[in-house]
């Protein structure tokens, strides 16, 4: 009986009624051109739709990297769990159903890998927007003031003063299995945004990681049910609470006394404080229940000095002074009535 080749990578693909896509996503990580040093662990979320037989069918074809989970329905964060649990790459990543990769650029990361070690590599995605108007948007995202396939100690690297933008995200970081267990990396479950936690859980932990030039990830702009929509952002602002929360649980435990791997924490807190703060202007009014929560995250803002743009606009400014629920929910009146036509116009 022949061994089974060592893996180096294994990506997890959470799916839920991705017929459309997946077959896409699949096509391009399981090539004739990739190697069995890949594993693609594909769970299906209790899927209603055609999921499962696709998957199936890529598991004959290549029964040497597609490994499929069958499961309940548990959301996003459960399939990462049940796929870290399963996994045997050296390195870990997720791979979201309607997203893929570029076959050419995996093949050869995946030669690379061969000769690396560092706690985490980052690779470069580009984004492929569909827009209103059907027009097919492609944006690559460099990074700025950094060396391609130089290893970095991560203690003296500030991530803030070498992006433009989101260039340290879920779609770019790719973590060292074991790594991920020792931080007992586990999604909160049942909720959206919990790539965040993914990201930030594991970076007061490793010594070293490499930049690749390289290509790797398709992120898709343009599916109505992704946690970026509009209407998923305005009606999932307790899930972005308590990922926030997580992770100022985590900084108040973990307290660092390097300001550079702080200030790397808090670089995560602040891109997931984007979607708060748009969510919350999204709101008609803050009920007294949902208030502790809510209030819970700028209070840390506050008290770690946090400087997100969004919040030091001047409409949040006499709330985040006074802190009190009837002066948020008057500024969401406010702000409403301000941008009056924008709200029509998105049918809010």
């Amino acid at each position: 009986m022949s061994q089974e080749p060592y893996k180096l990578l294994t990506l997890v693909i959470p799916t839920y009624n991705m017929e459309k896509y997946l077959t896409k996503c699949l096509e391009s990580v399981t090539a004739p051109c990739i190697p069995p040093t890949l594993e693609v662990i594909v769970v299906n979320d209790g899927s209603k739709d055609r999921s499962l037989e696709i998957m199936k069918a890529f598991q004959q074809k290549r029964p040497d990297i597609i490994r499929i989970i069958n499961k309940e329905n548990g959301h996003y964060g459960s399939c990462i769990n049940a796929g870290l649990q399963m996994a045997k790459g050296k390195y870990f990543r997720p791979l979201d159903a309607d997203d893929w990769m570029d076959t050419e650029v995996l093949s050869k990361l995946l030669n690379v890998l061969k000769n690396c070690d560092t706690d985490l590599f980052i690779t470069l995605r580009t984004e492929y927007k569909i827009d209103k108007n059907n027009r097919h948007i492609v944006t690559h995202f460099p990074f700025r003031n950094v060396e391609y396939n130089k290893i970095y100690d991560i203690s003296s690297f500030n991530i803030s003063e070498h992006t433009y933008g989101d260039e340290f995200n879920m779609h770019s970081m790719t973590y060292k299995t074991e790594i991920l267990r020792q931080v007992n990396l586990r999604h909160i479950e049942g909720i959206c945004y919990t790539d965040f936690q993914y990201c930030f859980l594991p970076i007061d932990r490793i010594k070293s990681f490499i930049i690749f030039d390289l290509y790797l990830y398709y992120y898709f702009i343009g599916r109505e049910e992704q946690s970026t929509s509009v209407q998923s952002i305005k009606g999932n602002l307790s899930h972005i609470c308590k990922v926030i929360n997580f992770m100022i649980h985590h900084l108040d435990r973990q307290f660092h006394q390097n300001p550079t791997i702080q200030a790397n924490q808090i670089h995560f807190i602040d891109k997931a404080l984007n979607i708060y703060v748009i969510s919350l202007r999204w709101q008609r009014k803050i009920t007294e229940q949902d208030y502790p929560e809510i209030f819970n995250v700028i209070d840390a803002v506050d008290r770690y000095h946090i400087q997100n743009r969004i919040l030091n606009k001047p409409y949040f400014r006499l709330w985040r002074k006074l802190k009190t629920r009837k002066v948020l929910n008057l500024t969401l009146t406010l702000y409403r009535w301000a941008h009056i036509r924008k709200f029509r116009k998105m049918g809010m």
